[in-house]
């Protein structure tokens, strides 16, 4: 708790920026109170929704449906209105106030439980209480901190327990309840006007003469995008390359590095230490899914790091057997990344991820499962072949690192690029929590990702080492068709120096940490399979 009982404007500022910091990234304010302190809720809001000190710059909004021919419609008579940031006063609606105070065994529930239907990871809570000790407010503060919602206790003096409770305290002076109330509306006053400045003022971050400049340039219409049946479409993989585990027979490696690799993966997992896997989408497109299943069936693999690629690929086999369209066909024919099911599937993922703040690796996972529904029923008849259905069945993290404009999926009509991007950025955050646990020894291995993995593993080995946790002893490698010399890595002018997923992963990192580095020539069709049989040699060897 940061708290100025005796000069709140520091206080103050801290909020305002807080607030600010909210609303810029997406997220909302609830605020609360009781008897008048509701009333002042009721307040903020209104302040905050519209104009308050600062005239905002007014947006014609038409009122036109989109994508209607401006000549062809009867009236278009367009309506003013003012940009605002999004504010819920709890407790507004007195039907779900009575319908919980009803029906729940615990009193004082009814904000709480608001707040946990509607309140989001990186929202803010304004908690309104002249004494402190409002228990309805006091279970919404717990609330909060389950969800990872910021909050704010506007009390008086001492104002406790809410105001041990919150992140940001201002407790008010006052001889009666009436007397902090007085003191409240000058405070909250300042930071509505403080939040107001410094999103609307003249070089606020959505004042009009910059914003809307810059909002005029055009954008593409994603509405317009037509997109056909994935059923119909002509693809170069199916399930017929899928391999069978129980196929490949369990055989040590010829291969001294592939061997070693194998070596030190079992070890790893027998140690209880992480294996982590990253890949690019041809392992799933070379049929080689059904092995890595296998790893995770055998609980082997710790996490598994893709691309935005792979989880188009695996959704495609999931839901039809095959994948990989011929590009210079679809392409002059405008249907390049245009199957309807992909992107129908995939965008509902990230959707869905954002809405219940989990990672987008795992919302497909749950889509393909039947967990979450993707809007209309879709089946999955090969859902048994997907790593991402399998990886979610054993309750293995597989984390999708997207970029945007990228993957086909980002041409439909029903992506959200928000909600992508939310999803991916908790998938980093997952995976870069199991990079802390390195810190004891690990393997991480490297399957085709050329650019993306080799970036977010670096990422998460420098976050790791910034808090005291760097992996130490580990084992990288890389499964990747070319040649390098390692004297080159450094030389901007040779092209190994541009061979990230080998730079960073097969010789920077290892070195930095006190670890060895394995790269494997070849074919990962050939090479990942005979990893496979030896780790599967190697672990029957163990029973």
């Amino acid at each position: 708790m940061k708290q100025n009982k005796k000069s709140p404007n520091n206080e103050i500022i801290r909020v305002i920026d807080l607030l600010t910091d909210v609303f810029l990234n997406g997220g909302k304010l609830f605020v609360a109170g009781n008897g008048g302190s509701m009333a002042d809720a009721l307040h903020i809001s209104g302040e905050l929704l519209k104009s308050f000190r600062i005239k905002r710059r007014t947006e014609h909004i038409s009122t036109q449906p989109p994508g209607r021919d401006s000549a062809s419609a009867v009236t278009d008579s367009p309506i003013s209105l003012e940009p605002a940031v999004p504010v819920w006063v709890l407790g507004a609606n007195p039907s779900l106030s009575s319908a919980v105070r009803n029906d729940f065994p615990e009193p004082n529930m009814e904000l709480a439980q608001e707040l946990f239907a509607a309140g989001r990871n990186g929202d803010a809570l304004i908690g309104i209480s002249t004494s402190g000790n409002a228990a309805n407010i006091i279970n919404a503060f717990r609330t909060a901190k389950i969800i990872g919602i910021k909050t704010i206790a506007l009390t008086g003096i001492p104002g406790e327990p809410l105001s041990s409770l919150a992140d940001n305290a201002i407790c008010a002076e006052g001889k009666d309840t009436a007397d902090i109330q007085e003191h409240h509306i000058v405070i909250y006053h300042k930071i509505c006007t403080g939040i107001e400045e410094k999103l609307f003022g003249t070089n606020g971050f959505l004042a009009g003469s910059f914003s809307q400049t810059f909002k005029d340039y055009p954008r593409f219409d994603f509405s317009k995008a037509k997109t056909y049946p994935l059923l119909k479409r002509q693809n170069r993989s199916s399930i017929k390359n899928m391999k069978n585990p129980g196929k490949v027979k369990p055989s040590r490696s010829e291969n001294s590095e592939i061997q070693l690799l194998a070596e030190k993966t079992v070890k790893a997992h027998k140690n209880g230490l992480p294996v982590i896997v990253m890949m690019g989408a041809h392992l799933i497109k070379n049929g080689l899914g059904p092995l890595l299943n296998d790893l995770m069936k055998r609980k082997v693999i710790s996490i598994t790091g893709v691309n935005g690629a792979c989880p188009i690929h695996d959704t495609e086999i999931a839901y039809c057997g095959r994948t990989s369209e011929t590009v210079s066909e679809a392409l002059p024919r405008g249907k390049f990344g245009f199957a309807r099911e992909t992107g129908e599937i995939l965008n509902t993922a990230y959707k869905e991820a954002l809405i219940r703040d989990i990672g987008a690796g795992t919302a497909l996972g749950a889509v393909i499962a039947g967990d979450i529904k993707a809007g209309r029923h879709i089946d999955f008849p090969y859902r048994h072949l997907s790593v991402f259905y399998n990886a979610y069945k054993e309750h293995i993290p597989i984390t999708i690192h997207a970029t945007m404009g990228t993957d086909i999926t980002d041409q439909h009509p029903n992506v959200s690029f928000r909600a992508k991007g939310y999803a991916s950025g908790v998938d980093f955050a997952i995976f870069a929590e199991v990079i802390t646990h390195l810190n004891r020894g690990g393997v991480v291995i490297d399957i085709g990702g050329a650019v993306t993995q080799p970036e977010v593993l670096l990422k998460s080995v420098s976050m790791a080492a910034n808090i005291s946790l760097p992996p130490k002893n580990i084992t990288t490698a890389v499964f990747d068709l070319f040649r390098f010399n390692r004297e080159d890595m450094d030389n901007e002018e040779k092209p190994d120096y541009y061979r990230r997923n080998i730079k960073s992963i097969v010789v920077r990192i290892p070195a930095a940490f006190n670890g060895k580095g394995i790269y494997i020539e070849g074919n990962q069709k050939e090479t990942f399979m005979e990893f496979y049989s030896a780790v599967k040699y190697l672990l029957n060897s163990h029973k």
